[in-house]
């Protein structure tokens, strides 16, 4: 039932990397520039100032009195899923509780698997089990065992009566099936956060402090009692903090125009067995934002370590990673040989969004010719470049065929057979993230992933720019965001258009809090 042991964080050292079990490759050299994350032995022992050990790690019902994290799935597609699961990873660890994974559901956008199904949990694209045992302070159990736990034995109570409230018909298996009112339900027995990114970031005090001074400093920032004006992006563009520098200056840079927080302290915690977050585009709810932009931490120190967090633990599994590998190779293979000057096997890489996109986002679309001009700025006649996209008529793409040397994510056929095709876009990131140039579609959560991938790869390699964070390598389309990524980009709206290079900076220095 729980995913994962308690055994967790002893400071075992696990391989980057085994793809022996994924059909290779079996060559550490033929997978090692994939590898963008670390293990690192000290973050896995590091809890919340919240976490109980004797409460979140009882194995007896007698002492089952744990604080619990629950969550409503986005209802969009996978990189919008990705970024609400990044935030609630980080959330419950921080507020020392247990997550609560959702019932499995269809993805959006999604495709049919070997067995006819759309059925997809998080477990399917990360390796939920070992996140569990490496990360101490951190449990993860599913819906249907929390249900079990506490709802079927009365430990959920309303919050209109107080009286114990239990499942609709009892139910606790919920895959598969329409969620609506196990989530009325889970509203009504839970301290249900109508907390919008847009407006307000989530704060956590640093330990041994108290909370009145952090609303102190906002009001402060909100007067301008230093003499300062209400801080806006453009005074960081091209010139980032240190990151560890002042609170105030910190929490400065990460405001873009929110004028309030929504503070997690101590009685908040004492006071709520459960707490859960919904995903309701209504009321401004849904996590749809980068985490680094949302969540805030007093403490430098922890800061920096869930930015290290994400990176080193939410990356995509080994079946996902080495299959992205094995299609690196081959596509360097095939530059070599279709440019035998070429001998890196250099390749670029484009992410062409259409379809609903254009819809939502009208100014992104582009014509073939109009993306072809875009690229040919940078990238000579001939060269091999990789396309991901979502477009179906292949027709499209002829004027780029006809001056580039086009491969798409199909023309590996051979190597995607028995694999799940839900993995596709997930191994495109991985794979344009390795490209020489990229470019990305501007306001796409797919080419934003694509970019955090390049800077965790910058700072690994020391590439241009590394140091401020700038992608000297990495563009958007259309040409108003061209050179986005080229200079600093300080948090600003809209939080999802683009990562910010506050989730790769520096975030290497291992001072933990305590």
């Amino acid at each position: 039932n729980l995913i994962g042991g308690q055994n967790k964080g002893h400071g075992s050292v696990t391989r980057p990397l085994d793809c022996a079990a994924y059909g290779g490759p079996y060559l550490e050299s033929e997978y090692a520039e994939i590898v963008y994350w670390r293990d690192i032995q000290s973050d896995g022992l590091f809890t919340s100032p919240f976490y109980n050990p004797k409460t979140q790690e009882a194995t007896s019902r007698r002492f089952w009195k744990a604080k619990y994290l629950t969550f409503e799935m986005d209802d969009s597609g996978w990189n919008n899923m990705r970024l609400g699961f990044e935030n609630v990873m980080l959330l419950a660890h921080s507020m020392g509780r247990t997550l609560v994974l959702p019932p499995k559901r269809q993805i959006a956008h999604g495709m049919y698997d070997s067995s006819g199904s759309k059925v997809v949990s998080f477990a399917d694209f990360y390796d939920i089990e070992a996140i569990n045992a490496k990360q101490k302070g951190l449990n993860i159990i599913t819906m249907e065992t929390f249900l079990e736990r506490e709802a079927l034995n009365g430990n959920l109570k309303s919050k209109s009566d107080g009286r114990a409230t239990y499942p609709p018909n009892n139910q606790i298996a919920w895959d598969n099936q329409r969620l609506d009112p196990l989530w009325r339900y889970i509203r009504e027995v839970t301290k249900t956060f109508s907390w919008n990114p847009k407006q307000c970031v989530v704060t956590f005090p640093a330990v041994g402090t108290d909370e009145q001074h952090l609303f102190n400093m906002m009001a402060d920032v909100l007067v301008g009692k230093d003499g300062r004006q209400f801080p806006h992006y453009s005074e960081y563009q091209g010139r980032p903090i240190n990151v560890d520098a002042p609170p105030i200056e910190r929490f400065r840079e990460i405001l873009a125009g929110r004028k309030k927080f929504c503070m997690y302290d101590r009685k908040m915690h004492e006071d709520n067995s459960v707490v859960h977050f919904k995903a309701d585009q209504m009321d401004g709810t849904r996590l749809i934002t980068q985490f680094y932009a949302f969540l805030w931490f007093e403490d430098w120190r922890q800061d920096l370590w869930s930015k290290r967090f994400v990176r080193d633990s939410l990356r995509y599994n080994d079946e996902i990673m080495c299959l992205s590998a094995r299609i690196i190779g081959a596509l360097r293979t095939h530059a070599r040989q279709h440019s035998p000057g070429n001998v890196s096997g250099a390749y670029d890489a484009v992410h062409i969004r259409r379809g609903d996109f254009q819809q939502q986002f009208p100014m992104t679309e582009m014509s073939a010719t109009d993306i072809l001009t875009g690229l040919q700025e940078h990238i000579p006649p001939g060269s091999t470049i990789f396309i991901c996209t979502n477009e179906r008529d292949m027709s499209f793409f002829r004027p780029i065929q006809q001056v580039y040397d086009v491969l798409f994510l199909g023309d590996f056929g051979g190597m995607l057979s028995h694999i799940n095709p839900n993995y596709f876009p997930l191994v495109e990131q991985i794979v344009a993230s390795r490209s020489r140039l990229f470019f990305g579609t501007f306001f796409s959560t797919f080419s934003a992933y694509v970019t955090r991938l390049r800077g965790y790869y910058s700072v690994l390699e020391k590439q241009e720019g590394y140091r401020t964070g700038s992608l000297r390598n990495s563009y958007f389309l259309p040409t108003k965001w061209k050179k986005e990524m080229h200079l600093y980009q300080a948090i600003h709206k809209p939080l999802y258009g683009r990562d910010f290079p506050v989730a790769w900076r520096d975030i290497d220095r291992l001072d933990l809090p305590g």
